[in-house]
């Protein structure tokens, strides 16, 4: 009986607070999200102009600043 009372027992505390402390680490501020991170131009002709639009979304709770650009 005492076995059983802690196999019941003992993973139930365990998931009680470890699992608040898990779920408790909500991210704060803002949260990028681009669902397309590369893009592939395929053969481009030399002097030819291209572009490509890169969606970016803010999924935080907080404004994004986006301050730098660099294209790899």
């Amino acid at each position: 009986m005492k076995r059983t009372l802690q196999a019941i027992l003992v993973p139930f505390f365990l998931l009680a607070f470890l699992g608040n402390w898990v779920f408790a680490q909500e991210t704060k501020g803002p949260k990028i999200v681009i669902k397309e991170l590369v893009h592939d131009f395929k053969d481009v002709k030399e002097g030819e102009a291209i572009e490509h639009t890169f969606r970016v979304f803010n999924k935080g709770d907080e404004t994004l600043e986006i301050t730098k650009v660099k294209p790899g």
